[in-house]
């Protein structure tokens, strides 16, 4: 018995000693891998000061494989497109798509040597370059873009296999972030799924120059907060640049003939003043990554569908675009022209901010729905009968003239045939329910009660603040914001409510109980309702449907926008985009400025994303 009490005893140390010795390397492996991890975050973080030695200039001439893009030696396919029409066009982009499926199928077999290289070969970003090979092995790629100019760092992603989306044998892939009017090396390196390097290529190719003539470096100025920059692309939605081209036009003109003076129609060359759209993709070093040229409409934002990307390609067509850059479908608004962002329900349907095609039409009061799957398009929601007391009273107001009564600029998706929208001129968010019906309706108004003390029937709809918990008389907030509460009512109000706010977004995570959401937008502070200062905030709240309640949970305070811009919140940083100054700032939570931008644009909208699951991994 004894012996076997030692034995027992024993084994039990071993056990101990052995499960202590395996957690003690566990744990060692798992900080090894999170060194790693944040290695790879800050190399893709787009700053030399994370990357050492530029590739560019650690490449041998001799290990080289140059690409042309014309000239005798030409070994990149180039497609051209005469007008932006044509690139949102599906029937010029399934072409492109033959081109290269039929020069895949005569040339035979591609390597990462001998690959089929084609420059922006949909028309689709001006920044990027179609590669298609095959390796010997199963494999996955990372690239770098690097150049010699020292301003410029280099640009670093693992790649999603389009094909695979994982190690495969067979690869195609769009490769963005090349630099415009710069000589690009492109070193391509191949590991196994061990994570093992088996191979790496390097490529040159020079890049031609900004179509749209947009800045490849923008002006930046760092701050003083010691944070670091969120990882992603700066995505710039603007009202387009400037630019003057000469045009030939029909004029009447009177000449001598037979010495009488006769009426001629005659060609004249004049300059026309026009404005280049585009979507720009900028890294943290302010530098031109992504150009996705658009036909004279920037839209407000881009949704991800299905497994690609939709974007307002003109002002009155949406267009469906894959990860490698083809226009797999286009959808035209008739009788509508967008004019602000859109929302995608996760069903196959999207909602788009428009304006009639008529004379006298209120600018931005209508939601167009459009059906993804069989084209069709059609009004889901008509703010002027919604609201036919507001709109009517501001119909006699405004006398002969339009009235622009309710200035639509963002729109989310809460549920089938739900929307929340956002009314800049009211100051308001209104949720309505039953769209595409003909009967709509309005379940409820988040704004402040006077705002709607005309309208009895609607100010009854109007949600009560609260206070979180109910635990203090008044919000604990900065100076700046505690000012604004300072009212000399007898009844102080709880919190001042979003004034021409801009960019709501609705979220619904699994934590809350049923009925409630948050809801994050920019208070640009500015229109009706609006406290007389000089700041725009960041405004979360708490909405509780059930209660009827609403709850401003999280506040920020930034430089006054007074319409336009947004501003978004990750657990590190503020991403705020300023449109009355045309900047960008990346701030701590604190509020400490980390970076500001100034991309040279009328500027409207700007996100920031890093693309994973799409072009990355």
């Amino acid at each position: 018995m004894k012996k076997k009490l030692i034995t027992i005893l024993v084994t039990s140390i071993i056990m101990i000693a052995a499960t202590g010795a395996f957690l003690w390397k566990m744990n060692d492996i798992s900080k090894k891998m999170e060194k790693q991890e944040e290695a790879v975050l800050d190399e893709e973080r787009d700053l030399s000061e994370y990357q050492g030695i530029k590739a560019a200039e650690t490449v041998e001439e001799l290990d080289i494989i140059p690409l042309y893009m014309s000239g005798d030696n030409k070994n990149v396919v180039t497609i051209n497109y005469p007008s932006k029409k044509d690139i949102y066009d599906t029937s010029s982009s399934a072409k492109a798509e033959e081109t290269l499926t039929d020069i895949k199928e005569r040339a035979g077999k591609y390597t990462p040597a001998s690959a089929l290289w084609a420059y922006n070969p949909y028309g689709t970003n001006n920044n990027s370059l179609y590669v298609y090979f095959k390796t010997s092995g199963k494999c996955y790629c990372r690239y770098t873009v690097s150049v010699k100019d020292k301003k410029i760092p280099d640009f670093t992603r693992t790649l999603v296999n389009q094909l695979s989306g994982g190690v495969s044998k067979e690869h195609e892939y769009q490769l963005i972030g090349l630099v415009p009017g710069e000589t690009n090396y492109i070193v391509m390196k191949f590991y196994n799924g061990s994570d093992e390097l088996s191979n790496s290529f390097t490529y040159k190719i020079d890049m031609p120059e900004s179509s749209m003539g947009a800045q490849t470096i923008i002006k930046s100025n760092d701050g003083r907060s010691k944070s670091k920059l969120s990882n992603g692309l700066y995505t710039v939605f603007s009202n387009g640049k400037p630019e003057k081209v000469k045009t030939t036009r029909i004029v009447t003109k009177k000449v001598m003939k037979k010495g009488r003076k006769v009426t001629r129609r005659v060609k004249k060359t004049v300059w026309k003043r026009i404005r280049n759209y585009a979507i720009l993709l900028y890294d943290n070093s302010g530098v031109l990554r992504g150009e996705i040229p658009l036909d004279g409409y920037c839209g407000r934002n881009i949704q991800s569908v299905y497994d690609g990307i939709a974007y307002s390609c003109a002002d009155n067509q949406v267009a469906l675009v894959n990860a490698l850059g083809q226009v797999t479908k286009v959808y035209k608004i008739n009788g509508y022209k967008q004019s602000g962002e859109m929302a995608y329900d996760g069903f196959g349907n999207l909602y788009v901010i428009a304006t009639p095609y008529r004379k006298k039409a209120v600018k931005d009061s209508c939601i167009v729905k459009i059906e993804l799957e069989s084209g069709k398009t059609g009004v889901a929601l008509d703010m002027n009968t919604l609201l036919p007391s507001v709109y009517n009273d501001a119909v006699k107001k405004a006398k002969k003239k339009v009235p622009d009564w309710i200035k639509l600029n963002s729109i989310q998706v809460t549920g089938t045939n739900q929307l929340l929208v956002s009314s800049q001129a009211l100051s308001s968010i209104i949720k309505v329910s039953n769209v595409n019906s003909l009967m709509p309706r309005v379940d409820y108004i988040i704004s402040d009660k006077d705002i709607w003390k005309k309208y009895k029937n609607l100010k009854k709809k109007v949600l009560t603040k609260a206070l979180e918990g109910e635990a203090t008389p008044e919000p604990a907030e900065t100076p700046a914001v505690n000012s604004i509460l300072d009212k000399p009512n007898k009844e102080r109000e709880l919190f001042a409510s979003q004034a021409g706010q801009n960019a709501i977004v609705y979220e619904n995570p699994s934590s809350l109980a049923e009925g409630q959401y948050y809801l994050t937008m920019l208070n640009n502070n500015s229109g009706t309702g609006a406290v007389n200062n000089s700041k725009s905030y960041y405004y979360k709240y708490l909405v509780d449907e059930t209660t009827g309640t609403y709850i401003r949970s999280e506040t920020k305070g930034f430089d006054k926008t007074r319409y336009g811009g947004n501003v978004t919140k990750t657990d590190d940083v503020f991403i705020y985009c300023n449109a009355d100054k045309n900047k960008l700032i990346e701030t701590d939570t604190a509020g400490r400025l980390i970076k500001e931008f100034y991309p040279g644009l009328d500027l409207y909208r700007i996100y920031k994303y890093d693309w994973k699951g799409f072009w990355f991994n």
